[in-house]
């Protein structure tokens, strides 16, 4: 190689690589601290509000309903929707403190919120009704026979979170329901809970159901 040109690369090496490991380094650097920073916001997210387990299977919450209830079928109006809410109270009452209590061993409001709603999304089997029918079933014969079409799983998901002192609320979109919460003290808004959805979890929407009109029922 020419000596000239030993000389250029040697200035080059030092004029420029020091500069470039230093800019490599602090991006790194930067890099590994947000990383960090992610990661210790997801820890204490965790240990704040863990994640329930313990699931509870079906079955077992059907000993605390009635054995021969007579609950005919209402209508989806929001009137109907609260009278039998108000009505099933006590009942729902103590499934809801069974699956949380068994669930959440902390206590841990939003880990009790969560458990509710997978609860009705992995126990209730989505079945769908003829078109047309407006029919409102009663929540505890959900829990008896184990299916419901989206809007009476939306209810008894709504049941649910407001036996445990949340609010609730219903949501209509053309052709679908699905239930709404908001938890005392944790981020003061509306989450999402969309139980026909086997994949979403707790506050997930599908996309096409985001795009929709939606219609609120407050409960």
């Amino acid at each position: 190689m020419h000596p000239e040109f030993d000389d250029e690369l040697e200035d080059f090496d030092e004029s420029h690589a020091p500069q470039g490991r230093s800019t490599f380094i602090r991006f790194l650097a930067a890099f590994l601290a947000v990383c960090l920073l992610l990661l210790s916001l997801e820890g204490y997210s965790i240990l704040i509000h863990p994640e329930p387990d313990a699931p509870v299977a079906l079955a077992e919450v059907q000993s605390f309903l009635p054995n021969n209830p007579n609950l005919p079928f209402g209508s989806h109006q929001a009137d109907e929707v609260r009278q039998v809410l108000d009505e099933i109270r006590d009942p729902i009452k103590q499934v809801a403190n069974f699956v949380a209590s068994n669930a959440c061993k902390s206590g841990d409001a939003v880990c009790q919120s969560r458990a509710l709603f997978y609860f009705v999304r992995d126990r209730i089997t989505y079945v769908p009704d003829p078109q047309f029918h407006d029919q409102l079933e009663n929540p505890l014969v959900v829990l008896k026979t184990g299916g419901a079409d989206c809007e009476d799983m939306a209810v008894l998901v709504s049941a649910f979170q407001m036996a445990i002192g949340n609010e609730a609320r219903l949501v209509f979109v053309p052709g679908h329901a699905y239930a709404q919460v908001r938890i005392p003290h944790y981020k003061d808004q509306w989450l999402n809970l969309e139980a026909t959805c086997k994949t979403c979890k707790f506050n997930d929407l599908p996309t096409d159901t985001q795009l929709q009109a939606k219609e609120f029922v407050e409960l």
